[in-house]
């Protein structure tokens, strides 16, 4: 058996291990929120052009970037959901006019935003941008069409990015 004393420094080596785990993980930053965003953005906005969508953008300064477009009587808004959880009303809100808000991610549809898989499925390409290497990773889109729009998704479900 252990003394107490043994057994605190063991606890102490423990948690200055973790800790210093912790700092190198902080140390080796993983790719920029804001240069993801950026890519997501383009994703968007190239793939509602690429639909036959007239694009319009409007920049918000503390969620992300609506993009609105129309076709013929179709309209349709989009935008990058990564924390969509934060801003679910303000995105209820500010897409109100073209219809209902929906979650597009990894080929699925939902009312609400995928924060939980979302976050799961950025641990792997977040570790792995720490050492340099980069692999895309899906992005979570909010859109709402109008009732002139036909059923489906415009291939916004499918939106991955790599830094």
């Amino acid at each position: 058996m252990r003394s107490p004393v043994a057994l605190s420094i063991w606890a102490g080596l423990l948690a200055l291990a973790t800790i210093g785990s912790l700092a190198v993980k902080d140390a080796l930053a993983s790719a920029p929120q804001v240069e993801l965003a950026g890519k997501t953005n383009a994703a968007i906005a190239a793939t509602l052009r690429g639909q036959g969508f007239a694009v319009r953008v409007e920049p918000h300064r503390f969620q992300s970037w609506i993009f609105f477009g129309t076709r013929g009587a179709c309209r349709i808004a989009a935008r990058d959901a990564v924390n969509a959880a934060h801003y679910t009303e303000a995105f209820r809100e500010q897409m109100a006019g073209v219809g209902s808000v929906r979650y597009l991610y990894r080929g699925n549809r939902s009312v609400g935003p995928p924060e939980l898989t979302a976050l799961v499925y950025r641990l792997v390409p977040r570790s792995l941008d720490r050492f340099g290497v980069h692999v895309a990773r899906s992005a979570p889109v909010a859109v709402a069409t109008s009732s002139g729009c036909p059923d489906g998704d415009f291939g916004l479900e499918r939106i991955a990015v790599a830094p």
